[in-house]
């Protein structure tokens, strides 16, 4: 009976597996550039998608769009910029946002990234690290994994 069981378990995971990685496998890379990060983020936790600049002027205060150059209308010619915003409200130790990677598929794009302490020495201060990448405009559904998983989905994040 206890073989039984652990082939069951076996063949189970190894479907689980196959499915997972067919899904995985539909993904393919995207190009990315990365335009600003800090730990100064005046907002707390957000995911933002701006097809332009105007959708920063709502949520971003003028000395920070300036000291990143967010107005810059470069920046959204033919591409967009996926923004992710943190706040360590309860001092773990967060200081930077690491991107996995940027993949999509006909449907999806998918932007993966961790919170990570990559200093230990500002544990003590709440700080609120943040990420701004360029990718291709895209009208996909977002789809943001933290750490493994998934926040939520968004396909109008943006104003046109």
């Amino acid at each position: 009976m206890k073989s039984r069981i652990i082939l069951l378990c076996f063949f189970l995971g190894f479907i689980s597996f196959n499915r997972a990685y067919s899904q995985d496998e539909n993904l393919t890379k995207t190009e990315f550039k990365t335009i600003a990060e800090g730990t100064d983020s005046p907002i707390p936790d957000l995911q933002i998608v701006c097809f332009n600049k105007y959708f920063n002027k709502d949520y971003l205060p003028a000395d920070f769009r300036k000291k990143y150059n967010l107005d810059d209308k470069t920046l959204y010619k033919k591409k967009m910029l996926v923004e992710i915003f943190q706040s360590d409200k309860n001092k773990k130790g967060f200081d930077k946002i690491e991107l996995i990677g940027i993949k999509e598929n006909d449907k999806n794009l998918v932007v993966e990234y961790n919170l990570v302490n990559s200093n230990t020495e500002n544990d003590d201060k709440e700080l609120s690290p943040f990420l701004i990448v360029q990718v291709p405009k895209s009208k996909k559904e977002i789809k943001f994994i933290v750490n493994g998983t998934e926040l939520g989905k968004a396909t109008e994040l943006y104003v046109d």
